[in-house]
């Protein structure tokens, strides 16, 4: 379990601390705004939302503990659809909070750009860019 935990650390010290300005700034943003569940932490779908991202990290960490930092890691990012769909049956009961309606839509911006980037990063390790492109220790 502490080496589990230590890998989350390190993946999360990758993102925040190796990356080149410019992703660091977007991972930055795209956390931020899906912490932004913990400010409408009591309404069902920030609930989700918090549910939904603990489950991705966690699959994250286990990515990155068998084959390190891989352009693989985003797939799971792939639960966000089936949230946005099960938010989608519930958009009466979100519009009549238009501070939570506001953060979803922006959640949902955010994150699809995201699914974006993530498709996009499959592909090259689907073609065969396999190696780890990021460590937390560098080599020598």
């Amino acid at each position: 379990m502490i080496g589990y935990l230590t890998r989350m650390l390190e993946l999360f010290g990758v993102v925040f601390l190796r990356f080149p300005p410019v992703p660091r700034l977007w991972c930055v943003w795209l956390v931020g705004v899906n912490l932004g569940c913990l400010y409408f932490i009591g309404h069902v779908e920030a609930q989700v939302v918090l549910a939904i991202t603990a489950i991705v990290i966690a699959g994250q960490t286990l990515i990155y503990q068998s084959i390190g930092f891989t352009r693989i890691l985003g797939s799971t990012h792939i639960l966000w659809l089936p949230m946005f769909a099960w938010m989608a049956t519930r958009i009466d009961t979100i519009a009549q909070d238009p501070a939570l309606a506001d953060w979803l839509a922006l959640l949902f911006a955010t994150n699809m750009i995201s699914i974006v980037v993530d498709a996009i990063d499959a592909t090259r390790f689907l073609r065969g860019e396999r190696a780890p492109h990021y460590r937390w220790k560098l080599a020598g």
